[in-house]
């Protein structure tokens, strides 16, 4: 089974998966999966998201708050025929709520949840002020899914079974997923994670001492073998004897300032394949494939993430996350669409991705 659908079809029929916030989207869940466009299903699943947290019942301050101003009501939300409306009706999100502390329980969490149930992820401040959500383990196994389903399409992951997969990077969600994915490749899981909300508004310094244990750890686990995937950013990368990578039969690197050329110069100078990942606090990991005139096409975890791309020039690319547990629209990167391959269709991909 190398089919991201196939694969969400199979995975989220676990009998814990539609429990809590998640106990209401069975349905509306598993009938965005049967549609054969991937717009008309994210159209189908953003209204029963929307629907849910500008509900008063259930909804999170903020939407409710901008129902209420903007007279958004369930029969609106129903009668967008596409989603340019129904983004439009809505309108984008207001994130500097995030950047309070406490931001995301007092406006963008549904009255049913609770944080101690959900996984906190922030932004590392590439585009500013550090903004903080929270993930339930359901929205971070198909975040998994969709990184597995990558994975497959590029790699005998078969080679990884009884490894060890290393995970550098944040606290909280990212440590989560990648528990979720050594689950589904069959590995046993090492966290190397540390904080990172703010990191990029450090100075040099202050970020190396927050650095420095966490190479260090990386290095070590790395000298011991047995690593079957490790994860690292681009930057450590650089911070790093090279050589040391070789100890691990496949990477999984992140970060904003990715290409493909990029990439097959490290890879060279490692010995190791590259895989990227293209990593948002709010909509989580988008696996990336590498194609041919050296493009990097990304595909976000669907439907719970949604790159919608303008057709017109310069034009910032509309973010959508739509999850039970958190509604965000934002202008975000810049992006193009891209081909899709048959382990993601009917989902597009999007590449050229630069930060907005």
């Amino acid at each position: 089974m190398n089919n991201y659908i196939k694969n969400l079809k199979k995975y989220t029929k676990r009998g814990d998966f539609f429990e809590g916030d998640w106990y209401n989207f069975k349905e509306p869940f598993n009938k965005t999966l049967s549609y054969k466009n991937s717009e008309d299903g994210m159209l189908y699943w953003l209204k029963e998201v929307a629907k849910y947290h500008t509900n008063e019942n259930t909804g999170s301050p903020y939407w409710v708050m901008k129902a209420g101003v903007k007279g958004i009501t369930p029969e609106k939300i129903d009668d967008t025929t596409n989603l340019d409306e129904l983004v439009s009706l809505l309108g984008n999100s207001d994130l500097e709520f995030l950047k309070r502390d406490n931001g995301y329980k007092d406006y963008y969490m549904p009255k049913n949840l609770k944080l101690d149930d959900m996984f906190r992820s922030s932004s590392s401040g590439t585009t500013g002020p550090a903004k903080t959500v929270y993930h339930t383990p359901q929205s971070l196994l198909v975040s998994a899914i969709n990184e597995y389903t990558g994975l497959k399409a590029q790699y005998p992951i078969k080679n990884l079974k009884n490894k060890k997969l290393l995970a550098a990077g944040p606290l909280g969600a990212y440590q989560e997923e990648h528990k979720k994915l050594a689950e589904l490749l069959g590995m046993e899981y090492i966290g190397n994670g540390f904080e990172t909300k703010g990191l990029k508004l450090l100075s040099i310094g202050q970020m190396k001492q927050v650095m420095e244990p966490i190479m260090k750890m990386e290095i070590d686990k790395l000298n011991n073998g047995d690593i079957g995937l490790a994860t690292a950013a681009m930057e450590m990368l650089a911070l790093v004897p090279k050589d040391i990578f070789y100890n691990a039969d496949l990477i999984k690197v992140s970060g904003t300032q990715i290409t493909a050329d990029r990439l097959e110069k490290v890879k060279n100078e490692i010995g190791r394949p590259l895989i990227p990942m293209y990593g948002h606090y709010a909509g989580k990991s988008s696996i990336g494939v590498i194609g041919n005139y050296g493009v990097i096409t990304y595909f976000p975890p669907f439907p719970l993430t949604y790159i919608q791309v303008s057709s017109e020039e310069n034009t910032p690319t509309k973010m959508i996350v739509a999850e039970p547990e958190l509604l965000i629209i934002s202008d975000e990167d810049y992006a193009s669409k891209d081909r899709t391959i048959k382990a993601f269709k009917p989902i597009e991909g999007i590449s050229d991705l630069s930060r907005a």
